[in-house]
């Protein structure tokens, strides 16, 4: 008996005890949460306290904190950080475990030109070898233009190659095309970068923060980022419960551009959402009084042979734009993981050069300068991408899975030079004149493993990988068919060595296997009975890089970086056969083209102060074997004849800026840029550079009036040098001066906010030419005197 009551004391006494326990957990809290900046990015080492430090914690290194076994009761919460606004929340008690996100904003929000979150550039400038450029969403707002890169152009270093109102490629330091690499959160965005007429297919009315990297990036991005990169980053995930958008409007003058867009963002618990539709159309763009243009040429072809009447506006270069995007991800305490689509499809006209010449097509180009005729483009482009952030305590783990579909199609009456294809003209007629379709498919994986456990060190270890296949239809011909497989393996390695000394080291190697689809005449009576043949070609390549960075204060950093680089010749470089039409060329490519090897030493050198900010960044590239389309003096019927070469080369210059605050209401920045490049086995310049320019904004900051506040008018000029280092059989170009002003002010209208920005752009119609544009050929001046009107209207449920 005795046993048994023993035994059932005992199971009592568990069962008091587990009654005891629950009873107790029942009356503990628990609270965590992760910190982010206004960007999204975690902040580690952020205070954290409960009633005014009765509790206190810290963020770890990914800004996660986590109180346990809490008494029941009420807490008002904090999080405090240096530069940031603190944060305050009430817990209730009736909760028991209570997950945050928290959003800091910066305490001081000095809205500059370039919209840079200073706390973080500054982290990133100080760590990093290379220079690096991060903007914010209002930069895009208050410096809109026609395309992405022409809105890009207010940074030094920074140029675009341009062909009218929305098309326009990159040029960083004189390095363009291939050599830079455009991408969305590391995955590149695929297309036809061979075509100065096929511009970015990116919306970039719904960017909330991008980098620029000037400069080498093999080492993380791989070949085609031997220039640098231009990679946009991920939108902010929203804060809790929380319903925000915004509604804008544009318009502007001289091209008529009406366009749209609207943003919404919510989040609920660890769902969270962004989506975002834009439309914009945009008629034939005006220039100041030109007589004539010239046909495309040989620059030492008589100019009376091809003299054509052009009139105020250039015909035919009205198009229309509309995007559209949606991402869905979800947050939880290992990190978070996040899906977006996103579509972008332009249709813009051409400038009919040819058609000119004729009276009934210039009639009715000039019937409706919003409608697009023949020739025109269209470009559709689709893309899925996945990306997950996965921590394990301190190492983080990235994966970037994306899939891209480009089609582009170009449409133009087709001309039988021999009689022989009329067949082809009646099929070709009922496709609605189709010249040229690219059908491009691009698979893209990338992972990176980032240890970060070890003291003031970090190891990054990068696996990337990809698929291209593009194929080809319609009646003319000038890029082959073909598909490539790459993959790339690198270590990139940081080690802070003290407070004043970071070094920065990396490795990488590239496999790229290139085959090519032969490509035969449809009318052998005229030109080669074979474009392209059958080609395969497994291409190699090495990247290393070494960087020191030197921090004598907390307001210096010297910093230099020395690498060896390379680039894979690009399809278009190897098998390009045909005319370029619409640039109004013949154009050859090279099957013997090697990869392009470069020695790159860039050198940095930043200093601030109370009022004044200066940075000077000068460079040195040395290719061994640089490629480059050279225009030759040869004319075909099609066009002048352009061939791709091979030489050792040598660019070098530099970028440089400074800003005063004369007081808290004015404000002087100037940036400059200048690249010189040499053709060092012939000893002359190279084709196609931008020539030196200087950029200076004079700032004035208004007191608020009535319901106008953040009032800001800045006077702007741009003084661009003459461009005479120039090949044989290409113009030089005249310098110029440019003269514009922006206004803008944040409007308060019953308690609902909404952003102004008014702009004046070459408000003496001058003149002048861009050296690196098509229309420089033609002797087509760029855009006249034009106005703009940007209209923001935010709205949030809270």
């Amino acid at each position: 008996m005795s046993v048994i009551f023993g035994t059932l004391r005992k199971y009592i006494i568990i069962f008091l005890f587990i009654l005891l326990s629950i009873n107790l957990y029942s009356q503990t809290l628990t609270i965590e949460g992760f910190v982010f900046n206004e960007n999204g990015e975690t902040l580690p080492g952020v205070n954290i306290s409960l009633n005014s430090g009765k509790f206190g914690t810290a963020c770890d290194s990914e800004g996660y904190f986590r109180f346990e076994n809490l008494p029941k009761d009420t807490y008002q919460l904090t999080a405090s950080f240096i530069g940031y606004r603190d944060f305050t929340k009430i817990i209730d008690p009736d909760d028991k475990n209570v997950k945050l996100t928290i959003k800091l904003e910066p305490s001081e929000y000095l809205l500059e030109e370039v919209h840079i979150e200073e706390n973080r550039r500054q982290r990133a400038n100080r760590a990093e070898s290379i220079t690096i450029e991060r903007l914010q969403g209002d930069f895009f707002r208050d410096h809109h233009s026609g395309s992405l890169m022409q809105t890009l152009r207010q940074l030094p270093g920074v140029h675009s190659m341009d062909v009218g109102t929305g098309m326009s490629k990159p040029i960083i330091r004189g390095l363009g095309f291939y050599r830079v690499l455009f991408a969305k959160n590391g995955i590149r965005q695929a297309g036809q970068h061979w075509s100065n007429h096929t511009g970015l297919s990116i919306d970039q009315h719904c960017i909330e923060q991008m980098e620029i990297i000037k400069g080498p990036s093999s080492l993380r991005y791989g070949s085609d980022a031997i220039g640098g990169v231009i990679n946009i980053l991920p939108q902010s995930i929203p804060e809790d419960d929380k319903l925000s958008g915004e509604v804008s409007f544009i318009g502007k003058s001289n091209t008529g551009w009406l366009g749209s867009t609207a943003g919404v963002s919510g989040r609920t618990g660890d769902f969270y959402f962004h989506a975002n539709a834009t439309y914009n159309s945009f008629g034939d763009y005006k220039i100041p009084d030109t007589d004539v243009f010239l046909l495309p040429a040989p620059s030492s072809a008589a100019k009376a042979t091809h003299e054509v009447e052009i009139g105020d506006y250039v015909l035919n270069t009205a198009g229309s734009e509309k995007a559209s995007s949606l991402t869905t991800g979800i947050v939880k305490p290992w990190g978070n993981s996040y899906l977006n689509f996103s579509y972008h499809s332009t249709k813009t006209g051409f400038f009919d050069w040819m058609g000119l010449r004729h009276e009934e097509k210039r009639k009715m180009h000039q019937e409706n300068k919003r409608e697009v005729n023949i020739p025109y483009q269209n470009v559709d482009n689709y893309s899925l991408n996945h990306f997950t952030n996965r921590y394990f305590g301190e190492n983080k783990l990235e994966v970037a899975l994306g899939y891209q579909y480009n089609i582009k199609s170009e449409h133009s009456p087709l001309t039988d030079r021999t009689g022989n294809r009329s067949d082809d003209i009646e099929y070709y007629r009922g496709r609605d004149n189709l010249e040229l379709k690219l059908d491009m498919q691009n698979i893209t994986a990338n992972f990176l493993y980032s240890i970060r456990n070890y003291e003031d060190q970090k190891i990054d270890l990068i696996i990337n990988t990809g698929y291209e296949l593009n194929k080809i239809d319609g009646f003319s011909h000038i890029i082959p068919q073909y598909d490539w497989k790459s993959v790339g393996a690198g270590i990139v390695y940081r080690n802070k060595l003290s407070s004043q000394w970071v070094l920065n080291s990396g490795l990488r190697a590239d496999i790229h296997d290139f085959h090519m689809k032969e490509s035969l005449n449809p009318d052998p009576a005229y030109g080669d009975s074979i474009f392209n043949p059958e080609f395969n070609q497994l291409f190699t390549g090495v990247a290393a890089s070494f960087g020191m960075n030197y921090l004598p204060d907390a307001n210096t950093i010297i910093k230099f970086n020395i690498g060896k680089s390379y680039r894979m010749p690009s399809a278009y470089e190897i098998g390009a056969y045909g005319l370029h039409r619409h640039e109004g060329r013949f154009e050859r490519g090279d099957l013997s083209l090697d990869p392009e090897e470069a020695w790159q030493l860039d050198v940095g050198f930043e200093k601030s102060t109370d009022k004044l900010e200066f940075m000077f960044s000068p460079f040195v590239n040395y290719f061994t074997n640089y490629l480059f389309l050279n225009p030759t003096p040869d004319l075909r019927p099609e066009g002048q004849v352009y061939e791709y070469h091979q030489n050792v080369a040598l660019l070098y210059g530099g970028e440089a800026s400074v800003e005063y605050n004369f007081s808290d209401k004015v404000r002087v920045r100037s940036g400059a840029e200048y690249v010189y490049a040499l053709n060092l086995d012939l000893m002359r310049s190279l084709p196609f550079t931008p020539p030196f320019s200087l950029r200076s904004r004079l700032t004035y900051m208004f007191d608020d009036l009535n319901i106008f506040t953040e009032n800001r008018l800045c006077v702007e000029g741009l003084w661009v040098g003459a461009q005479n280092n120039t090949v044989p059989n290409e113009l030089n170009t005249p310098g110029y001066f440019s003269l514009n002003i922006n206004l803008r002010s944040d409007i308060i209208i019953f308690d609902h906010p909404m952003k102004l920005r008014f702009k004046a752009r070459n408000i003496l119609d001058n003149r002048y030419y861009d050296h690196v544009s098509f229309y420089r050929r033609l002797r087509i001046p760029e855009h006249g005197r034009g106005f703009e009107l940007f209209i923001s209207i935010p709205f949030s449920n809270m």
